[in-house]
């Protein structure tokens, strides 16, 4: 192993240990921890890899390392995969190297964060060096370790599918005949099969998440799109952003390998600008392309007679990554420092069953008091994650709970996120309901104040009985809204004579409400209302457009 590449490793193992160890617990990673404590073939939101990661360093260091140790391990040794596939050859490439993949902000931040993009960046360049591999020699071998990254991608990250399919775009006229490709693909498959066997019997749950129910409330907005477009010109490094965009136009591929690097720089990107016609485009969703851009800009650029103002601007970027990096330890300064006080200024009263708005807080709780109990009881516009499959406050039904809320009074409180007050008020027999469903039509046109009944079906997929109706605690409601789900414009309570919903029962009610005196295009979602909370949506959202 050449002696830059070992120092080189030796340099991001040895920054990544510090910052890992003295950097704050995310909300993300907290969240992530809670999965490795009750582990699994598959999750809510992702495949189990981070999961698996965890469970290994944490069985190791109870604390934030813990959480983080495989991950800095693993993509430390990750310039080791990208040495192979671009072998530098001189110090001058060598240096043009470091250079441009010291300084691309996704391997700076998943060196030592721990989320599902983290276990994506290090299996997507295993992946690429093996295919590498595969296409220059075709050995049973190399077919085994190809199946293996194949299925060590998507355990990652789904969007490991989207690797594998555009970096196999420009491969096709030369594999598909060879009988170790399709071997390769089978091998894959069947490491896979365990998670495919899970998302089978959880209804491909995750896929629906992600395809469906996420971006079921949204619409085209141009600020989208124009954020999208900033992160794909500025995301990947801080001053060289700009030459790499260039090379992408400017490289001419010399083999069909380097026609996959080309291909997963550019098509990921194609894919999520079309996503932004309906959602919102996150930042590291551009890992795969950010490090396609990399890949190709330093083939570009190493075959320029000279670079060295790539290699300044490069060196000069990694500077600017590492005070951000200095800054998120620095406790007056750390936008993560946050997360901590939550988490420790919750635990400070010892909290017998603490209830949450949101999975982020009920983690963070969990992390930095892991002998406590938690759960979540969604509220307006907070989505469903992985304590919905859990059921955890399904537990807590009839007992006496603690809620956290800043929106909720109660005797007691703490300053939690934003520097806002959060209260801890105690709810004895508490209600548990997130289980119920409501079914309802997708439509309704209509003029204002207009009479509308209608039927609506609900079912009980709890394990206790449910009261519901005008004098218990749990009153029908139907709630509208334009953007965001939280931003109520106007609520209707339904009148529904009290009756018990046994457990996996399905009731068909009439109801009648009148709607709203006012013009426009809303959304609006039925929901439970819960004296000593509020309202928790409980259907998906009905398009009602109110005209004359």
């Amino acid at each position: 192993m050449p002696r830059k590449l070992i120092i080189g490793i030796l340099i991001a193992l040895i920054i990544n240990l510090l910052q890992a160890s003295f950097t704050p617990m995310t909300e993300d990673e907290a969240y992530y921890w809670l999965w490795s404590q009750n582990l699994d073939w598959g999750y809510f939101d992702h495949p189990p890899m981070v999961a698996w990661w965890i469970s290994l360093g944490y069985s190791l260091f109870k604390n934030e390392l813990g959480v983080r140790l495989l991950t800095v391990i693993f993509n430390a040794f990750s310039f080791y995969w990208l040495w192979k596939i671009l072998n530098p050859t001189d110090e001058k490439k060598e240096n043009l190297f470091w250079a441009i993949f010291s300084s691309v902000l996704v391997i700076q931040t998943f060196g030592f964060l721990t989320t599902p993009d983290a276990p994506l960046l290090f299996f997507t360049l295993l992946y690429l060096y093996l295919l590498k591999r595969f296409v220059e020699n075709k050995t049973w071998t190399n077919t085994l370790l190809l199946g293996f990254s194949f299925a060590g991608l998507m355990y990652s990250k789904y969007h490991g599918i989207l690797v594998i399919l555009f970096t196999l775009l420009p491969l096709v006229k030369i594999l598909w005949k060879n009988e170790k490709f399709y071997a390769a693909i089978m091998l894959g498959l069947l490491f896979y099969f365990p998670h495919f066997n899970w998302l089978f019997q959880h209804e491909f749950l995750p896929i629906r998440y992600h395809f469906l129910e996420r971006s079921s409330d949204e619409n085209f907005e141009w600020q989208k799109l124009f954020n999208y477009i900033g992160m794909v010109l500025l995301g990947c490094t801080p001053l060289l952003s700009f030459h790499l965009l260039k090379s992408i136009l400017k490289f001419k591929p010399k083999w069909e390998f380097e026609k996959s690097l080309w291909c997963l720089a550019i098509f990921p990107c194609l894919f999520f600008l079309i996503s932004t016609f309906k959602d919102n485009v996150q930042p590291q969703w551009l890992l795969i392309s950010f490090l396609g851009m990399a890949m190709v800009g330093y083939l570009y650029f190493s075959r320029k007679k000279s670079f060295k103002g790539v290699v300044k601007l490069g060196f000069a970027g990694l500077g600017i990554v590492l005070l951000g990096r200095i800054a998120l330890v620095v406790p007056g300064i750390s936008p993560f420092r946050k997360y901590e006080n939550f988490g420790k200024n919750a635990g400070q009263f010892k909290m017998e069953n603490a209830v949450f708005e949101k999975y982020q807080e009920a983690s963070l709780y969990k992390f930095y008091n892991p002998e406590r109990k938690a759960a979540i009881h969604r509220t307006l516009g907070n989505r469903r994650s992985q304590f919905n499959l859990w059921g955890w406050e399904e537990k807590l039904h009839g007992k006496t709970i603690q809620y956290v809320s800043p929106w909720i009074r109660g005797n007691q409180s703490f300053i939690g996120f934003k520097n806002r007050k959060y209260y801890i008020k105690e709810i004895p027999n508490y209600i548990s309901y997130d289980s119920v469903r409501i079914e309802s039509v997708k439509e309704i046109k209509a003029r204002p104040s207009d009479r509308i009944s209608m039927k609506i079906q609900i079912q009980n997929h709890h394990a206790h009985p449910l009261e519901l109706g005008d004098l218990t605690s749990l009153k029908l409601n139907l709630c509208f809204y334009q953007q965001l789900q939280y931003e109520i414009v106007h609520e209707i309570e339904i009148p529904m004579n009290q009756f018990i919903l046994k457990p996996k029962e399905i009731k068909t009610i009439p109801i009648e409400f009148s709607l709203p005196d006012r013009l426009g295009n809303f959304k609006a979602c039925f929901g439970l209302k819960y004296s000593e909370i509020g309202t928790a949506y409980l259907s998906a959202p009905i398009s009602i457009k109110i005209e004359q």
